[in-house]
């Protein structure tokens, strides 16, 4: 059964509603370097932090420079902290480092340009950047659709077949995220295999506004549970 992470809370309504949901995890968007809806302060997000309950984990995405990003991370202490910029492969390990030495875990994002195909960062081919990422000491890698106006949280998806060969090329968990909704969740999980799923925009019914009826259809598909008044299959 695929984990699910609902990513971009803005505030404590919506860390209810996914923990209400069945989220495995309630992500929160901190001093991201890029201007982007669900960005946070490291003030705003301590209380939202504070309020994901116990027995489901919180995450924090951020970006940029090694010190931006240990800095937010040992400000909120949160079990794991998502690294949604394009490090390179040397600085990747050194925050991995240095957080599993703060007892954090590492998730490195890994974006693909929506309209190529292409990984960002010095490799192009997907399989091989992710190859050498797992290699830094991350926990997890994620892999995520990125277009030139939005580093994340774009709606598009990405090819199956390039994020199961990617699966498949790894020895850690792999998290996919990019264009996943409701209606196409359970056939992203059936075709890739994922160890968790990632959404924000997808369960939103405007920009920073999550609906409680797509985040709960979310979590049940990703999971393959039956819905209200269904039985069980």
């Amino acid at each position: 059964m695929a984990r699910v992470k609902i990513c971009g809370n803005t505030d404590v309504g919506q860390v209810r509603m996914a923990s209400e949901a069945g989220a495995d995890c309630a992500g929160f968007v901190v001093e991201y370097p890029v201007d982007v809806p669900w960005n946070l302060s490291r003030d705003d997000a301590r209380g939202l932090l504070a309020a994901v309950p116990p027995f489901m984990t919180a995450a924090v995405v951020t970006g940029g420079s090694a010190e931006h990003v240990l800095a937010v991370a040992r400000a909120l202490r949160p079990g794991i902290v998502q690294l949604h910029t394009d490090n390179p492969p040397d600085e990747t390990a050194q925050i991995a480092d240095c957080l599993a030495g703060d007892g954090m875990r590492l998730i490195r994002a890994l974006r693909i340009d929506a309209a190529t195909g292409l990984a960002s960062g010095d490799l192009p081919d997907p399989v091989g950047a992710a190859l050498v990422l797992q290699e830094c000491g991350i926990a997890a890698l994620l892999l995520d659709a990125r277009t030139g106006s939005l580093p994340a949280g774009t709606g598009l998806a990405l090819s199956r077949e390039m994020a199961r060969a990617v699966r498949d090329a790894l020895r850690i968990p792999l998290i996919l995220a990019g264009g996943l909704g409701p209606a196409n969740v359970a056939a992203a999980v059936e075709a890739v295999r994922p160890f968790a799923v990632d959404v924000i925009s997808g369960v939103e019914s405007s920009r920073r506004v999550k609906d409680a009826s797509l985040v709960s259809a979310f979590v049940r598909a990703a999971k393959g549970l039956p819905g209200p008044g269904q039985a069980p299959a």
